[in-house]
């Protein structure tokens, strides 16, 4: 039904109206009501849609990223205590902290992922990307159960130095988790669900098993335990919460990306879609990808203090101390006062492409290069092979949140 400003009340992450279409949605709340207080999300909760609030409020100080008990906000006191072992895993993740232990976490997280580079992943991601398209049938195949979904827990998986025929198992753990983080409404089913499946994940990265695969590979999972800096090492929970937020924060990104990335580009000429395939202009191109077909579609803040933040269109916006606010970057990187024609997909895009999909500021995604390279060598190695890659007409199979925003089933053809 048509989108006006008396009927977004039932706007949530899970309400399929929007996730069918959600930038028509951002675009008439850019324009109406670009910082908005739902009643609804989270027992009220502010929206904010423009890039420059976004960006601002991404690096304001008195936000603060201890959210992990966030989509547990429904909940008597009480009964959260049944989650107590979940949300201390969660509370460990780097991305969930402020201040120095941030910046402490971040420096031990980097220095133990500094021997994987560029250089080094490269051939070890081709190899997994050849090895799944070469198993597929080019006259017709799903993108995302064939290669979408097992690529990136395949490449996290050998990153961290586990065995990547776990791939299965780590996609349906972490897709637990990202449906908790990316939703607005979930179920108390949901959530024993989810921390049956965090406490697997948590057991598995834990393993003497893996612990032995990760030494011998000289695997992240290894090196995060090894690791020190100015004499702070991580704590055994610490590391397990560190490879956990690295599988949550990638897999579903990477897989989704690439299925939004090849339907997005059966409408460019194949002209455009060489640029895919040449060094000197595939960076711009899968930026401008970040861009357009994003799958992170928000990023979420509590307030850390009261405080009042006046929006760019003058909105005062009263925050209480504790209380969740959502920064749309799916909305923010199509606003037209920062990008030229928005919502095309411009593959030569000058850079810097400005996109909010990292986020900004000191909390920048911990995998963002690695989902970049992977995203790179999935789409080059795709329109390498097959230059004519058709999408045809298909009933559109979504996945069942915003906050992660992409298909279940995408089928193409190698081409005619």
């Amino acid at each position: 039904m048509p989108l006006d400003l008396t009927t977004i009340d039932n706007f949530s992450h899970n309400n399929f109206q929007y996730i069918e279409d959600p930038f028509s949605f951002y675009a008439l709340m850019r324009e109406r009501s670009p910082a908005h207080l739902s009643g609804t999300i989270f027992g009220g909760t502010w929206l904010m849609f423009r890039y420059a609030d976004c960006a601002r409020l991404m690096k304001d100080e008195r936000l603060s990223n201890a959210r992990s008990a966030v989509p547990l906000r429904f909940l008597a006191p009480a009964q959260r205590e049944e989650f107590a072992d979940m949300l201390d895993i969660y509370g460990r993740w780097l991305a969930f902290h402020d201040g120095m232990e941030h910046t402490r976490s971040r420096r031990q997280a980097n220095r133990g992922y500094v021997p994987f580079t560029d250089e080094y992943l490269e051939p070890r991601i081709q190899g997994i990307v050849d090895g799944l398209l070469d198993r597929v049938d080019p006259t017709g195949f799903d993108l995302i159960s064939d290669f979408a979904f097992p690529l990136p827990a395949m490449v996290i998986a050998d990153v961290l130095g586990v065995p990547a025929e776990a791939h299965a198992d780590l996609n349906r753990w972490t897709d637990d988790i990202a449906h908790l983080f990316g939703s607005t409404s979930v179920s108390v089913e949901h959530l024993r669900r989810t921390r049956k499946s965090t406490r697997q994940l948590a057991d598995f990265l834990a393993s003497e098993d893996n612990a032995r695969r990760s030494r011998a590979a000289g695997g992240l999972l290894h090196r995060l335990r090894e690791t020190e800096v100015h004499g702070h090492r991580f704590s055994e929970h610490d590391v397990v919460a560190q490879a956990a937020l690295l599988l949550f924060a990638g897999v579903a990104s990477i897989r989704y990306l690439i299925g939004n990335s090849v339907r997005a580009l059966a409408a460019v000429p194949t002209a455009e879609r060489n640029l895919l395939l040449d060094p000197a202009t595939v960076g711009p191109a899968v930026e401008e990808l970040l861009r357009v077909c994003t799958p992170v579609s928000f990023v979420g803040r509590v307030a850390g203090e009261d405080f009042e933040y006046t929006a760019g269109d003058g909105t005062v916006v009263p925050l209480r101390k504790g209380r969740p606010l959502l920064l749309y970057v799916a909305s923010a990187n199509r606003d037209p006062d920062v990008f030229e024609r928005p919502d095309e997909l411009v593959l030569d895009r000058p850079l810097p492409n400005q996109h909010l999909t990292f986020g900004t500021g000191r909390h920048l995604c911990f995998g963002d290069p690695l989902v970049r390279q992977t995203t790179r060598i999935a789409l080059s190695t795709l329109y390498r092979r097959w230059p004519a890659l058709y999408v045809p007409p298909q009933e559109t199979n979504w996945n069942n949140n915003l906050g992660f925003h992409g298909f279940t089933s995408l089928w193409v053809t190698g081409g005619d």
